[in-house]
């Protein structure tokens, strides 16, 4: 398990081509940075029927699994170019691989037919996760492509242990 900090999911290097793209959020108060569960940098999001952004998994319980492709959103709680749109745009890394790391995880969950998160180019799936007493939608491990049906959405780079208590993920263009 990770911390939460202000800083949670940053770039490896910056020189990388990323390209994000701003959606819509569902519900606009997970903007606001007072709200209790406000969006932070590398939760998970995906889109609901009408083509906003919401969360990938649901957080009001613990445990819950992704079923769908999600993306990681990438900008700062209370994020002042979120607040200031009118339609509360969050960013989401949209094309192109990409390396960064994240605080938004849990290492030692195995949900459904996931494992604990143990080894360099393990894949990585989204799911409900509790860091110091608060649910995010972040990432878990996963059990491998034939036994596991939920998406893969990147592959460790570094283990936490290695690299300051952060996951170093992979992903983007690269399944």
């Amino acid at each position: 398990m990770s911390t939460i900090a202000k800083t949670n999911f940053e770039p490896v290097s910056n020189l990388m081509y990323i390209e994000t793209r701003d959606f819509q959020l569902a519900d606009p108060t997970l903007a606001n940075p007072t709200n209790a569960v406000a969006l932070v940098d590398g939760e998970w999001m995906t889109f609901d029927s009408n083509g906003k952004v919401v969360r990938a998994s649901t957080i009001g319980t613990g445990d819950n699994l992704a079923t769908v492709q999600s993306w990681p959103m990438w900008a700062n709680r209370g994020s002042t170019d979120i607040q200031a749109m009118g339609q509360r745009k969050v960013p989401l890394l949209w094309l192109h691989s990409w390396e960064f790391d994240t605080r938004v995880f849990d290492a030692s969950k195995a949900l459904g037919s996931g494992a604990a998160i143990t080894a360099v180019g393990q894949p990585v799936k989204v799911a409900t996760i509790t860091v110091s007493g608060r649910n995010f939608t972040g990432l878990v491990g996963h059990g491998g492509a034939g036994s596991d049906a939920s998406p893969i959405v990147g592959y460790v780079s570094k283990l936490p242990a290695n690299n300051g208590g952060k996951l170093r993920i992979r992903g983007g263009m690269l399944y």
